[in-house]
């Protein structure tokens, strides 16, 4: 390094050999959907590792939007069913919870990237939206529990982190957002009195 190499200018010259667009989730088979389904959920997981929040949130979305849509696969099974076709009957139930559970880990990770962006709403609505699918999941449970509990929605951040404690009673997360629902429960009793206190003097 002297200075003079430390301002040199370089240039590129970039061109492009040539463009192949993916193919559109509705023209897709039902694998190819789930396949599809499964890398998005895969690159959101990496940019999540890396910090970057809002590329893995819509990573998350994308996945989810390549998801199989139920109809689609309840005809799957059902064709598979009547034809007596135990076997496809079977893949096609495989695909169809596969799917499912691709889905639900895409949502928990969607309010993990929303509470770490401050989006804590949209958090406890993509919990919900997974609690749909698998109403004890514990993740889902402490996540809208979170994010409740950041919005001052303090009984229902009591109500989810109770139930994700029960689901999971060895998360040291939850025992710590327990200890601050009780810090803001506290907090919040100290501001009532405030309040009121000058009332029934």
């Amino acid at each position: 390094g002297t200075e003079a190499e430390a301002e040199a200018e370089v240039e590129a010259e970039v061109r492009l050999v040539g463009f192949e667009r993916g193919k559109e989730a509705w023209a897709m088979s039902l694998a190819e959907r789930l396949a599809s389904q499964l890398k998005k959920k895969e690159q959101g997981n990496a940019l999540f590792r890396r910090g970057e929040f809002e590329r893995a949130l819509r990573r998350y979305e994308a996945s989810n939007s390549r998801a199989p849509e139920a109809a689609d696969l309840a005809k799957a099974i059902e064709a598979a069913s009547c034809g007596g076709d135990e076997e496809a009957a079977s893949a096609a139930n495989e695909r169809k919870a596969a799917a499912e559970q691709v889905r639900l880990a895409c949502l928990v990770n969607m309010a993990a990237c929303q509470l770490r962006l401050g989006e804590h709403g949209a958090a406890a609505k993509s919990c919900s939206a997974a609690l749909d699918i698998a109403p004890g999941s514990a993740k889902a449970l402490f996540r809208r529990g979170q994010a409740r509990l950041a919005l001052a929605e303090l009984s229902g951040a009591k109500e989810d982190l109770l139930a994700a404690a029960k689901a999971d009673p060895k998360s040291r997360e939850v025992r710590a957002a327990l200890t601050q629902l009780k810090a803001a429960q506290g907090r919040a009793r100290e501001e009532e009195r405030g309040a009121f206190g000058g009332i029934f003097t």
